[in-house]
């Protein structure tokens, strides 16, 4: 029986490992590379992606939260225009009851129209109830009698005179009579007004 010495017996083994575990070290190293490699690759592309996207999306709300704010300020403007106008009725009403003279009732007549003309265009933004009440409230104010005539009739002339054919003894007792109307609207508006804060407000 050949005899074999330790040492050779030592290079025998390590040349089968080599021959058998090199070339899996070899392959286990380039799939982790390649892993690796693809990996990187991957992850860059999405960030990518998603960069884009991102900006995508931002531009998108800003560009909305840009319409949020024009509207917004759009509609405040509405409901501001509209209360001045209604405000405004309130004291030119409140002027002629306290002097009731012949002279304030073609500016208050124009003022009406001008309410009424307000009312109609922004219709949408008041409440159905309070709608209907201010129109019944204005066809009131406008139906108002002073002597023959009707406050909607009355007018100023071009010289600036107010065509007025009532005597201010008789605008004074048409004032008193519609004392409660006025009242009413001051009432309504008031209520209006709240309806408009809440509204803005959100």
């Amino acid at each position: 029986m050949p005899q074999i010495n330790f040492q050779y017996y030592i290079e025998l083994v390590r040349t089968f490992i080599y021959s058998i575990g090199g070339p899996v070290f070899i392959v286990i190293g380039l799939s982790s590379f390649i892993g690796n490699h693809l990996s990187k690759g991957r992850l860059e592309s999405l960030q990518s992606k998603y960069e884009v996207e991102l900006e995508k999306t931002k531009s998108q709300l800003e560009q909305a939260r840009s319409q949020f704010f024009r509207y917004s300020e759009k509609q405040f403007d509405l409901y501001n225009d509209l209360w001045l106008v209604l405000n405004r009725t309130r004291d030119l009403a409140d002027s002629l009851w306290e002097d009731a003279i012949r002279a304030m009732l073609p500016g208050f007549s124009e003022q009406i129209r001008q309410t009424r003309r307000a009312v109609t265009d922004n219709m949408l933004l008041i409440e159905e109830s309070h709608y209907d009440d201010l129109d019944r409230l204005l066809k009131e104010f406008e139906q108002f009698k002073f002597g023959k005539q009707k406050l909607i009739d009355i007018k100023t002339s071009n010289t600036g005179n107010p065509l007025v054919d009532a005597t201010d003894q008789e605008v004074k007792a048409a004032i008193l009579k519609n004392k409660k109307v006025r009242e009413r609207y001051t009432k309504l508006i008031m209520k209006i007004g709240r309806s408009f804060r809440k509204q803005i407000k959100g």
